[in-house]
């Protein structure tokens, strides 16, 4: 009886390890993904920018000047460029670092789940693994912040008081059916937007996980 609470308790303790373990790994890689996602946004901008002004010269303000609609203060110009370069880092390095918070949130504990062993052990964070995907969580973590994203660009345009003036951000309801910029467009455009971008997850999930056991039971 004393031994098997002993197990029972070293066993609570392991679990307690890694799941801080697993917390700290979540954290971390999502301070480093967000980084590195908003590092390499911020230099495709302003090397986009520059390279726009050396080909279009002054027409060049024609292509990535609708950029200025979601970064404020941006111009096809060598001070545009940095403020691009600055909204770019914030918008894709908060973004990606939120997504993967929210889909290691989600997955959890579940995470053992997800995880296909080829050395079977009792410390699920230690084990050589090849790491599968999660549909649903993947497809609400991405969803969500692609919804949001819209949403909010959306209501600043609103509360900026270019909402009928953005013709630009207009011409996403050719792909999004409904929406429009006003609060219940972007609304409508949002929840759209959540579901192809779920449905789009899942399926991704799908095939990737199928490749991954095909590979790994070879």
């Amino acid at each position: 009886m004393g031994n098997y609470q002993s197990m029972q308790s070293t066993n609570h303790q392991s679990q307690g390890v890694n799941l801080k373990l697993l917390n700290a790994a979540i954290k971390f890689n999502s301070l480093m993904l967000g980084l590195t996602a908003g590092t390499l946004a911020a230099v495709v901008i302003y090397i986009a920018t520059h390279m726009s002004m050396a080909k279009w010269g002054d027409a060049s303000g024609n292509y990535l000047g609708l950029l200025a609609i979601f970064f404020p203060g941006y111009s096809v110009s060598s001070g545009g460029a940095w403020v691009g370069a600055f909204w770019a880092f914030v918008y894709f390095g908060t973004c990606s670092s939120l997504s993967y918070r929210l889909y290691g949130r989600v997955v959890g504990t579940r995470v053992a789940d997800v995880l296909l062993s080829a050395v079977p052990t009792e410390n699920p964070v230690l084990k050589p693994s090849v790491l599968r995907l999660h549909g649903s969580s993947l497809g609400l973590a991405l969803g969500a912040i692609a919804a949001l994203g819209l949403f909010c660009s959306t209501a600043w345009l609103v509360i900026r008081g270019t909402a009928a003036e953005s013709v630009h951000a207009a011409l996403f309801s050719n792909y999004i059916p409904g929406y429009s910029v006003s609060l219940l467009g972007g609304l409508w455009g949002a929840i759209q937007l959540f579901v192809l971008v779920f449905v789009g997850s899942v399926l991704l999930a799908a095939v990737y996980n199928k490749i991954v056991e095909m590979r790994h039971s070879t």
